[in-house]
């Protein structure tokens, strides 16, 4: 597996976004997310998050759904934990999408809004389900895609990883292709970029980390305020 990952503070005073690469003797993972509360505490959430996921990942479990499941409910008690001892993060949380990478197959696992898209060289597909506000109207045809993302409530998220004692990761089993790109990123790009465009940029990935910074400038100059993580993992057929 080749992969890559970038984040840009944006037009935020800090950058509360974090992200994982691993690389183990058994295991191959990415991870993105994106982090709220007060003065830096969305920045200590979602760095715990991937953290732990990488803490629990590491061990190279042999059933890639339990070891997700088991890793998101863990960064949940050690960030609603932290959360509880100290006053001034009272309230923090964060967004986690995450993927195992297998030769023919990927596990991912996602709370809050931070996505998880597959692209097979023509079609992109949003395999996570957006935990938001916005989400649930557009499910239920109450608002388009394109009113989603100018609506004033777009930022309200409806499960998160800390916020509450306890926290129930979606879990998605899915082929993938020799070639196949996972895109990995938090609401700073998927917020403002529309599918076509997204995979106008990853139809002609040469360079994953050129890719990765093309995707976030397409954001800025598209008039995102908020942090940028992207993360891109390509499987090369080799194995994980």
């Amino acid at each position: 597996m080749r992969y890559a990952g970038k984040t840009e503070t944006g037009l935020r005073p800090q950058n509360e976004d974090s992200f994982l690469l691993l690389h183990t003797d058994s295991l191959d993972a990415v991870a993105v997310s994106d982090g709220m509360g007060g003065h830096r505490a969305g920045e200590i959430a979602s760095r715990l998050s991937v953290e732990t996921l990488e803490r629990m990942l590491s061990g190279g479990s042999i059933d890639p759904e339990a070891a997700l499941s088991s890793a998101f409910i863990e960064a949940n008690r050690v960030v609603h934990e932290r959360a509880s001892l100290n006053d001034d993060m009272y309230g923090m949380g964060c967004t986690l999408v995450a993927a195992i990478l297998n030769t023919d197959r990927f596990f991912a696992a996602n709370v809050g809004d931070s996505r998880l898209y597959h692209f097979d060289g023509k079609q992109l597909r949003q395999i996570t389900h957006d935990h938001s506000f916005v989400a649930e109207l557009v499910r239920r045809g109450a608002i388009t895609p394109e009113e989603a993302r100018t609506h004033p409530r777009r930022n309200l998220i409806t499960r998160a990883i800390g916020t509450e004692g306890r926290v129930s990761p979606d879990i998605f089993v899915c082929d993938w292709a020799k070639d196949d790109i996972l895109l990995l990123c938090s609401d700073g790009l998927c917020g403002v970029m529309d599918e076509a465009e997204i995979a106008a940029c990853l139809r002609h990935c040469t360079d994953l980390e050129a890719t990765c910074s093309t995707l976030i400038q397409r954001a800025l100059s598209q008039g995102s305020r908020d942090n940028i993580t992207v993360v891109l993992a390509v499987n090369d057929g080799g194995k994980a």
